[in-house]
C-alpha cells in the first residue's frame, strides 16, 4: 500500500503502511465449544492447488483477502478444529492430508511438522469431530474412511487402527466410491454418502476414534453431501444426478441409525451439491450446481421435514459448497466455475438469504470452512514509513492506535521519525510492505536497484536485507503478491516488469528469469488481491499491460486479452499513471493523468483479461493516483493540478463510479494516496 507525494524538482516522499489484524484468539482449547463471531474463512482451490484465506468482517460478513497456501495435488475439501487452531485439506490427488496451524490473530497459515499427512487413494472428503479430538477422511478409490487422532498441541494427525483403535493407517471400509463425511455434533455418530448411492452410518468410539460397525441406506443414486442438524436429530442428504433433491431422516439417538422423514425426498436444483444447516437448526441450504443457484428451508422442528421457504436464490457459477458462519447470520457460496464466493445475509427469523456480495478467489473454488472466535477482527496500522527522493532515506514512524496521529510532531508541523532515516539507493520512490509486515521494499530510481530491510515487529526500525537488488532502468512502482512470496518493480525507462522472489527468513530478493516487456513507461504496477494476476499501465503507450502469476515460481506471462494475442495491451486515456484493483478483486482502475479520467475494467475471473465497462470517468485536474477502501464501497482520486482529492462511490454490480461530496484540498502538487485499510 503506497503514498505518494510529490513538488516537481524539490521533494519526494513515497508512504508505506505496515498494517496488523487485530482481535482475540479462535475461542478456546480442543473441545471448547466454538465461540460465534465469525473471524476467518479457508477455501479450498481445486484448479490451482491453494488454500485461499480470508478474513471476515463480523459486522456486515463480507471477506477481505488474507493472502493464501500451497497445498497437495487437487483439494476437495477443507475443514478446521472448532478451536480455531487447525485447519486440513485433503488432496485428491496426491493423495495426502495438508495440515496448517492457524494464526489466531491474523488468520494466516503455517504448514505443520508433519504434514502433509497420508491418507487413502483419492481423499475426497475431511471432517473434524465436535470435541477437534478426531479427523475423518472419505477416500474415494479405496472405499473407506481414514481416521486420525488430532494432537491437542500441535494439530499432527496420528491414525487409527481399524481393529485396536491405535497403530498404523488403517481404513474403515465404505461403500463404493464415498464422497462425503461428517460427523454429528454430539460426536457419537459419522455418516458417509457415497458415489454408489449409499448414505453409511457408524458409532464412533470415544475414547480411540474408530468407527464401529457400519449400517447403511441404499437410495440408488448418486450421493454427493451429508449433513446433521445441530440438535443431532436429523440427517440431510444431497443427490446429485437429474433434477436433484435433498433426502431427510431421523437419527436414532443410541444407535444412530436413519429412518426416512415422511414426505422425503425433497425438491431441490439442478444437480443439488451441498447441503448446510444454520445454528439454530430451523433452516436448511442446499447449493445447486447445475443450476447455479441455493435453496433454501424451513425445518419442521418435530420431523425434520423440509419446506421450501421461498424461490431459490442466485449463486454464481456452479456452485460447490455452502456454509453458514457460527453467528448464523450469513452464508458463504464456493462458485467453482465461475472463481469467486458469494456472500448472503441471513434472516434469523425467515432463513431468507439475501445476496451482499462476490469476492474473486483462485481458480476452481470447491470448499469452504469457517472459524469463529470471542472478538472480531479488524486492521490497523502500526507503522508507517516515508522515502525521501532528494535525501535517499527511509524513515520510519509509529501510528497511535486510537487516533491515527504518527508518532510525534515537531516544529513547524514536522514529523518526528523514530529514529535516524535509514539509507537507500539514488532517489528513492516506491515504498511496500510485505503482507506479514515483516519486510520492506524500496526502488530507488536513479540507481537502478531495489532495497530490501526488515521491520522490528516491536519499534518499526528497518534493517537493510543487505545490498540493493539490480532491477531494470528507473524502477518506479512497486507490489508483492499476497502470499509474500514474490515482488514486481514497473521499470519506466525500461519498459519491462522486473519480477523477483522473496525469501521467507532473510526477505533477500532472488531475480526471476529476465525482466517481462511491459508498454513505453510503465510507472505503476498492482497485483490482484487474490494473487494470481498482475497490471501495469503504461504511461506513454496509453495502455495498460496484464499478466498472469505463476503459483510456483511467480514468473509474470502476459495475458491473452479476450482473445486477443497474448502481450497486446488494453487501451486506456491518455497518459495512465496509477492502477488500483477493488479488493474483491473483480475491477481495476486507471488514473489517466493526460486527460484527467479513471478508466474502469472488469476483471474476468478465470483469465486475469482487462475489458472496458464504458467510458472514463472525470477525475480532478492532473489526475494521478488511485486508492479503494478496504471495503470496496469507495475510490479517491488525488489530483496534483487541481490539488484536492475526490472521493467516489463504487456501483457493488458494476463497478462504476460516481463523485459523491466535495472535493478535499491538498497541499502542492500531490501524486498518489492511500488508506490504511480498516475493515471493521
Amino acid at each position: 500500500m503506497t503514498n505518494r507525494r510529490c513538488s516537481t524538482g524539490l521533494f519526494t516522499l513515497f508512504i508505506a503502511a505496515a498494517l496488523a489484524a487485530c482481535g482475540g484468539g479462535g475461542g478456546g482449547g480442543s473441545g471448547a465449544a466454538p465461540a460465534n463471531t465469525p473471524r476467518f474463512a479457508y477455501v479450498a482451490n481445486n484448479a490451482d492447488n491453494t488454500l485461499s484465506i480470508y478474513t471476515v468482517n463480523a459486522s456486515t460478513g463480507q471477506l477481505r483477502h488474507n493472502g493464501y497456501a500451497l497445498t497437495g495435488t487437487n483439494p476437495q475439501s477443507v475443514a478446521v478444529t472448532p478451536s480455531g487452531k487447525f485447519v486440513y485439506v485433503a488432496n485428491n490427488g496426491t493423495p495426502s492430508i495438508a495440515a496448517y496451524t492457524i494464526n489466531t490473530t491474523s488468520g494466516a497459515l503455517s504448514p505443520m511438522a508433519g504434514s502433509p499427512f497420508a491418507a487413502g487413494a483419492n481423499p475426497y472428503a475431511i471432517t473434524v469431530d465436535p470435541s477437534g479430538k478426531f479427523a475423518y477422511v472419505a477416500n474415494f478409490s479405496s472405499a473407506s474412511v481414514s481416521a486420525y487422532t488430532i494432537d491437542p498441541t500441535t494439530g499432527a494427525l496420528t491414525p487409527v487402527d481399524a481393529d485396536s483403535g491405535t497403530g498404523g493407517i488403517q481404513n474403515f471400509a465404505t461403500g463404493a466410491q464415498p464422497l462425503a463425511v461428517t460427523v454429528d455434533p454430539s460426536g457419537k455418530f459419522a455418516y458417509v454418502s457415497t458415489n454408489g448411492g449409499e448414505l453409511w452410518a457408524y458409532t464412533i468410539h470415544p475414547t480411540t476414534g474408530a468407527l464401529g460397525s457400519p449400517t447403511s441406506v441404499n437410495i440408488g443414486s448418486v450421493l454427493r453431501s451429508v449433513t446433521v442438524d445441530p440438535g443431532s436429530r436429523f440427517a440431510f442428504v444431497t443427490t446429485y444426478e437429474g433434477t436433484g433433491s435433498v433426502r431427510a431422516y431421523t437419527i436414532n439417538a443410541g444407535t444412530g441409525a436413519l429412518t426416512p422423514v415422511a414426505g422425503s425426498p425433497f425438491a431441490a436444483g439442478n444437480t443439488a451439491f451441498s447441503v448446510a444447516v444454520d445454528p439454530s437448526g430451523k433452516f436448511a441450504y442446499v447449493a445447486n450446481y447445475a443450476s447455479h443457484d441455493v435453496s433454501p428451508y424451513t425445518i419442521n422442528a418435530s420431523t425434520g421435514a423440509l419446506t421450501a421457504s421461498g424461490s431459490p436464490v442466485a449463486a454464481g457459477t456452479n456452485p460447490t459448497s455452502i456454509r453458514i458462519d457460527p453467528s448464523g447470520r450469513f452464508a458463504y457460496v464456493t462458485n467453482q466455475g465461475s472463481h469467486n464466493v458469494s456472500v448472503y445475509t441471513l434472516n434469523t427469523t425467515t432463513g431468507a438469504l439475501t445476496p451482499s456480495s462476490t469476492i474473486a478467489s483462485r481458480n476452481g473454488p470447491v470448499s469452504l470452512a469457517l472459524v469463529g472466535g470471542t472478538s472480531a477482527i479488524s486492521y490497523g496500522p502500526k507503522f508507517v514509513y516515508a522515502s525521501s527522493f532528494g535525501g535517499n532515506t527511509v524513515s520510519a514512524y509509529a501510528v497511535d492506535a486510537s487516533t491515527g496521529a504518527l508518532s510525534s510532531v515537531g516544529g513547524a508541523g514536522a514529523l518526528s521519525a523514530l529514529g535516524t532515516p535509514v539509507a537507500t539507493g539514488t532517489s528513492p520512490w516506491g515504498v511496500v510492505i510485505d503482507p506479514s509486515g515483516r519486510f520492506a521494499y524500496v526502488t530507488n530510481q536513479s540507481s537502478n536497484t531495489v532495497s530490501g530491510y526488515t521491520i522490528d515487529g516491536t519499534t518499526g526500525a528497518l534493517t537493510s536485507t543487505g545490498a540493493a537488488t539490480t532491477a531494470g532502468s528507473r524502477p518506479v512502482g512497486i507490489a508483492l503478491d499476497p502470499s509474500g512470496r514474490f515482488a514486481y518493480a514497473a521499470n519506466a525507462n525500461a519498459g519491462t516488469i522486473s519480477a523477483y522472489a522473496i525469501n521467507a527468513g532473510s526477505g533477500t530478493l532472488t531475480a526471476i528469469g529476465s525482466a517481462v516487456a511491459a508498454g513505453t513507461q510503465p510507472i505503476s504496477i498492482a497485483v490482484d488481491p487474490s494473487g494470481r494476476f498482475a497490471y501495469a499501465p503504461n504511461a506513454s503507450s496509453a495502455t495498460v499491460s496484464a499478466y498472469a502469476i505463476n503459483l510456483g515460481t511467480g514468473a509474470l506471462t502476459e495475458i491473452d486479452q479476450n482473445g486477443v494475442a497474448a502481450g497486446t495491451t488494453v487501451p486506456t486515456g491518455a497518459t495512465p499513471v496509477h492502477v488500483a484493483v477493488d479488493p474483491k478483486g473483480r475491477y481495476a482502475y486507471v488514473v489517466n493523468n493526460g486527460d484527467s479520467t479513471v478508466s474502469i475494467y472488469a476483471i474476468d475471473p478465470a483469465t486475469g483479461a482487462l475489458a472496458s465497462t464504458g467510458a472514463a470517468v472525470a477525475a480532478g485536474s492532473g489526475a494521478y493516483g488511485i486508492s479503494i477502501d478496504a471495503t470496496g464501497q469507495y475510490a479517491y482520486v488525488v489530483n496534483r493540478l487541481s490539488q484536492n482529492i475526490v472521493r467516489y462511490t463504487i456501483d457493488a454490480s458494476t463497478g462504476a463510479l460516481t463523485a459523491t461530496g466535495t472535493p478535499v484540498s491538498t497541499g502542492l502538487e500531490p501524486y498518489v494516496l492511500t488508506g490504511f485499510g480498516a475493515i471493521q
